[in-house]
């Protein structure tokens, strides 16, 4: 008789930079419903770039957000873009997040990029972008009502409890489609992938 020995499970580890967060990512059904209620998105145009110099993966990045006022947020895409890439595009912000201090700047925000590999299999990243929308326009769910009223000053954990992802170009949120102005966000080198 044979005695099979168990080896523990070894988890992989991604290495993101995501602030580390106890919550658990919500069921696939319950993503939906959660990210309708709770988080808002919206449409901003980048109006200037620079880098942080207190880091070598962070921009700060001035931003158009439909309100009037300046707003401010960082992005860790030094390795991936250049700032030429980033300047006057209409990126997709996650609006209503706590505000975080990182190296020595406020961040009001967060950019939402797709990861995908290029013909070399090099890691890249693509920003999720709405060329077409003004900023300030809300991007929801179809079907959501983009006057929806959503908590401001959200933990960046409640965000991460949901998965963003490109499935066949289309960005989803538990296999609902975003859409901003009544068009579909699609993506242009990212085939399937996720979204931070």
């Amino acid at each position: 008789e044979r005695k099979e020995e168990k080896q523990p499970e070894q988890k992989k580890s991604k290495k993101k930079e995501k602030p580390p967060v106890e919550d658990e990512v919500l069921p696939f059904d319950q993503q939906a419903p959660f990210f309708t209620k709770n988080i808002r998105l919206k449409v901003a145009k980048i109006v200037s770039v620079e880098r942080n110099p207190e880091s070598d993966k962070l921009y700060t990045e001035h931003l158009d957000d439909g309100s009037g006022e300046d707003r401010v947020i960082q992005s860790g895409l030094v390795p991936y873009l250049t700032p030429e890439e980033l300047m006057g595009k209409h990126i997709i912000l996650a609006d209503n997040l706590k505000p975080r201090k990182m190296r020595g700047v406020e961040s009001r925000g967060m950019l939402l990029a797709a990861d995908y590999k290029d013909a070399d299999g090099k890691e890249c990243v693509e920003v999720l972008t709405a060329p077409w929308a003004a900023p300030g326009t809300q991007v929801v769910l179809e079907g959501d009502d983009p006057a929806g009223i959503k908590p401001d000053n959200i933990d960046a954990g409640l965000f991460f409890s949901i998965e963003v992802n490109v499935v066949n170009k289309n960005v989803e949120i538990g296999g609902k489609k975003l859409v901003a102005d009544g068009k579909i966000l699609t993506t242009e080198k990212t085939e399937n992938g996720g979204v931070h």
